[in-house]
């Protein structure tokens, strides 16, 4: 009996620390696309975007504009936006099953229309887990 308490208890620690472990690679993987989206942004590498991105993308700037992938991606591997850097500082990230908010302050140097801007918004992101992959399906800035 006493062994079959020992062997019920080393099966629960190990179940328990998959869980745990999957957390944290679904973090880390998060993370990742996270990170790897924001240099493509400043690449300007449309195949990475869109890697990264859903067929479905609702892209929201802080000035109400709102973008469909394809435009998101046309915007950026144009020129028409350029992005010098991306800062991103006070992450907060849930995780739900395949689907993950995450929250930060996004500061950016921009170059639009000739022009050169320093922005700093924050910004609220819904990313989706497809496999083994996260790929963005909405992102709203917004200035407070």
């Amino acid at each position: 009996m006493k062994k079959i308490k020992l062997l019920l208890v080393a099966a629960i620690a190990c179940v328990g620390s998959v869980n745990v472990y999957a957390k944290t690679s679904d973090q880390a993987s998060l993370d990742s696309a996270v990170q790897r989206l924001h240099a493509a942004m400043i690449a300007g590498n449309g195949a990475e975007l869109k890697a990264l991105t859903t067929p479905t993308l609702s892209y929201g700037h802080s000035n109400a504009t709102v973008q469909n992938q394809q435009v998101y991606i046309e915007t950026i591997t144009s020129g028409q936006t350029h992005y010098k850097r991306i800062d991103l500082t006070q992450p907060s990230t849930t995780l739900a099953g395949d689907n993950a908010i995450v929250r930060d302050h996004f500061s950016t140097t921009v170059e639009s229309g000739g022009k050169q801007t320093d922005v700093e918004l924050d910004q609220l992101m819904v990313w989706k887990k497809y496999g083994n992959s996260w790929k963005l399906l909405a992102r709203q800035g917004y200035k407070h």
